[in-house]
């Protein structure tokens, strides 16, 4: 009998998953001790994903151990339940329980285009993304009480950092590996035009809503690193033979780092 937990092995999604909610305490202009309940919350949903994940995708294998799967996925789910249930009636965080529906519709939606096959799609990475991004506003309400316009900016930058990787890697193991490397920079930047467009899209919106004064000023100086990084990606051809998905998921976390830093040295500051 398999006792062990089922865990994703994806190193990107645990970052997406810690990079909100400690950018959602840390950011917070209040800290209570019930921030660890919700986080353990937050845990729990992101762990139910992945039995029902594997059940979806395994659901015509007969040699798949579906009650393992059923059995962690109540467990993932019961503590998610009694945390964040705990957290409305106790507490009164009543706004968690409507953030928490709208990440549950995040996740059927998200087993519904797993069941399609089309979980590596644009609209399945995304939703994902967007789920765990939820986690930056929801740790920022539990620690502080307060569910204001931070709360809901942290969610923003959080969904549009992360939504930039899921084109830069697009590009890095799919897209550039499988063709030759043009010679001109024009030609590799062309290529390249999803990631970029995306980047450029994201940075002209931080710097609008910079202006406006609805972030802090220099809010989009955290997300100058990362498009260094797609554009330096972008000049610089993948090919096969020095494609290394640990190298390069190494890399994604580095920066997911140095963003958290930064924004929380602006936010502060």
């Amino acid at each position: 009998m398999n006792i062990s937990p089922p865990l994703p092995k994806e190193h990107g999604s645990w970052a997406m998953l810690i990079v909100p909610l400690l950018l959602g305490l840390f950011v917070a202009p209040a800290w209570h001790g019930r921030a660890l309940i919700l986080l353990t919350a937050a845990l729990g949903f992101f762990l139910t994903r992945y039995p029902l994940v594997v059940l979806v995708k395994t659901r015509k294998r007969p040699t798949a151990d579906r009650a393992y799967l059923w059995r962690w996925a109540a467990i993932y789910g019961v503590i998610t339940v009694l945390c964040g249930g705990w957290l409305v009636l106790m507490h009164q965080l009543v706004w968690l329980a409507v953030i928490g529906l709208f990440g549950a519709g995040l996740l059927l939606f998200n087993l519904w285009l797993v069941s399609r096959r089309q979980e590596l799609s644009l609209p399945g990475e995304l939703t994902g993304i967007a789920g765990l991004a939820l986690g930056a506003p929801m740790a920022y309400y539990a620690a502080s009480g307060q569910l204001d316009s931070t709360a809901a900016l942290l969610g923003l930058i959080n969904f549009l950092y992360f939504g930039g990787t899921v084109f830069y890697i697009k590009l890095k193991v799919r897209q550039q590996p499988r063709l030759p490397a043009p010679e001109r920079v024009g030609e590799r930047l062309v290529k390249a035009k999803a990631c970029l467009a995306y980047q450029t899209a994201a940075l002209t919106l931080l710097v609008a809503l910079a202006v406006l004064r609805w972030t802090p000023l220099f809010l989009p100086l955290a997300f100058i690193p990362v498009t260094v990084k797609m554009v330096y990606g972008a000049w610089h051809w993948q090919d096969k033979k020095s494609l290394s998905l640990v190298r390069l998921g190494l890399a994604e976390i580095a920066h997911a780092v140095v963003f958290a830093g930064l924004v929380s040295v602006i936010f502060v500051s």
